[in-house]
């Protein structure tokens, strides 16, 4: 079973300090939005983006297709069996579109 930190997070308990600046980030719904590519092997791992499912690499690699992300800080995760998961801390800027490569290690 996988333990997910981020189900831990309060407004409370946060400082700010992880954004630069110190500045709290607005809620999803009114933050720009950005994109993720993914080049990452192999192309049928799972993709989880903060804790939710959004589909499998190769839906999300290639030059027209991203994932379409509001702009900031990003926890991915790469699932696929045989091979050792991958996370990944990824800054999603806005009206931007940044590249993620990367190999899971195969077990």
């Amino acid at each position: 079973m996988l333990f997910d930190p981020y189900w831990l997070w309060t407004s409370e308990a946060f400082d700010g300090s992880f954004y630069p600046g110190g500045a709290v980030p607005l809620p999803p719904a009114e933050r720009p939005a950005g994109g993720l590519q993914l080049d990452v092997e192999p192309r049928q791992a799972l993709v989880y983006v903060d804790g939710w499912f959004v589909g499998i690499v190769d839906t999300f690699s290639g030059y027209f297709h991203h994932l379409d992300l509001p702009a900031g800080p990003h926890r991915v995760e790469f699932l696929a069996s045989d091979y050792d998961p991958l996370f990944v801390d990824a800054f999603v800027p806005p009206g931007k579109t940044e590249t993620y490569r990367g190999t899971l290690n195969r077990r």
